[in-house]
């Protein structure tokens, strides 16, 4: 048993994290979603002019995640060997300059050929966040700050939505979404020489932690992820979890979670102007309703989890309310935008909410290990190709038809829900609630 200080000390210790770390890291993803998914919105005006059908469309959106899952290993590697600080704002620069050479696509080759490099650049992120918060945070703290850290997507979309309208109305020297590329990505570069200034390393390197808190922080950790300081790190430490087959089946979660998740992102847009024809600033406006809805619902599932211990009965109900969001779309939409709406804001919410329970599940099971926890990354990312891919193809065939693509996202969605309950583990016991975690 901990004693009840050491868990008041470590909770004031995470807490101090939420307060100093998780913004960098949180605005982070925020620039990192609305770069991967600002071509939802670009699509609505470039597709036009560059001739780009709605499957090379779709095609060109999963290509992204195939140079994503390449690097996601050795990014994760070459972090340890530079560190997590310079590692980081190399990515972030990376990844800014990347996302403003969209500006520059003629055509679906250099379409193709940049997506897939900006997924290249994107790939270390997550993976190295990961990794960043198994070895800061104990296991019994992350839910939490992994439900934050996945807000930062709804709040993408909240933002993002509505700039993207505004900004492909720019009609100066180039098409407006020509700058929609430019404008969103010159933000990262900027973060990125924040987090090279910034960013602790670790909680050793952090000087607003008390010695207590530090202290306390390596006894909670070492007692319940198992960590010793003195046992020498190797990417090779962690692998063993991949023969559980527990992991597999929330990695087959994972997987539909990243297919339906960016289907949805990359052509909600499109649906919306097809079945309603509105204007693209109205869709980014309307579009701001289910990401508010789903920022709530994240916060309070990854809040319940945390203080009741339970992960897997969070999970398994998240992803049911999905497949009933699915399932009931297509009705929805022949309804009206209001109930279609409605309808897209369930889903939304589980397309934000299973990320806390779920990568808690995750970096429990495998602790902190940086490549393994990286191929999680990779392995997930495969089905952030098929499913822009597959929904692309179907909508291609069916003369702009989405119906059946919402269908095999309700399915997939409800098995996912019947693997929560088969893989993830059961809390031992209720935590206290502790000081400085509120």
């Amino acid at each position: 048993m901990i004693a009840q200080q050491k868990l008041d000390d470590a909770g004031a210790g995470v807490a101090l994290f939420r307060r100093h770390v998780l913004p960098l890291l949180f605005a982070g993803y925020l620039l990192n979603f609305l770069d991967r998914t600002n071509i939802s919105y670009a699509q609505l005006q470039m597709g036009a002019d560059l001739d780009i059908s709605l499957a090379a469309y779709g095609l060109g959106a999963g290509l992204f995640f195939f140079g994503y899952a390449g690097v996601c290993v050795p990014a994760n590697l070459a972090l340890q060997r530079f560190g997590v600080r310079r590692w980081l704002a190399f990515i972030f620069i990376s990844w800014g300059v990347v996302s403003c050479l969209m500006t520059l696509m003629h055509g679906e080759k250099s379409f193709y050929t940049l997506r897939f490099l900006l997924g290249m650049a994107e790939g270390g992120f997550v993976p190295a966040v990961n990794f960043y918060i198994a070895s800061w945070v104990p296991p019994r703290f992350r839910s939490r700050i992994n439900a934050i850290f996945i807000m930062a997507i709804p709040l993408a979309m909240i933002f993002g939505g509505p700039l993207a309208g505004l900004l492909l109305r720019i009609d100066i020297g180039m098409p407006g979404w020509r700058w929609l590329f430019l404008i969103e990505g010159i933000p990262t570069v900027i973060v990125g020489m924040l987090v090279y200034r910034l960013l602790p390393a670790s909680w050793r390197d952090a000087r607003w932690l008390s010695d207590a808190q530090r202290d306390a922080l390596q006894v909670v950790m070492n007692e319940e992820s198992g960590v010793r300081e003195d046992k020498p790190a190797s990417w090779r430490n962690g692998f063993e979890a991949f023969r559980q087959p527990r992991l597999w089946g929330l990695l087959l979660v994972l997987l539909v979670a990243y297919a339906a998740t960016f289907a949805l992102s990359y052509f909600l847009p499109t649906i919306l102007r097809g079945q309603y024809q509105i204007t693209p600033l109205q869709i980014g406006t309307l579009l701001m309703i289910p990401n508010i809805i789903a920022l709530a619902f994240s916060y309070l599932v990854g809040r319940s989890s945390e203080r009741s211990g339970d992960i897997r009965w969070h999970l398994a109900l998240v992803c049911a309310i999905g497949s009933f969001g699915f399932f009931v779309l297509p009705s929805a939409a022949s309804v009206s935008i209001s109930m279609f709406l409605v309808a897209v804001s369930v889903i939304t919410s589980y397309t934000i909410a299973y990320y806390g329970p779920l990568n808690a599940a995750i970096q429990n099971t495998i602790g902190a290990h940086a490549g393994p926890l990286a191929l999680v990354t990779s392995i997930g990312a495969l089905g952030g190709f098929f499913g822009p891919t597959l929904t692309g193809l179907i909508m291609q065939a069916s003369d702009g038809k989405w119906q059946l693509a919402a269908q095999i996202f309700a399915f997939s969605t409800l098995a996912s829900a019947v693997l929560a309950v088969i893989s993830v583990r059961a809390a031992a016991q209720k935590p206290r609630v502790l000081q400085g975690n509120h």
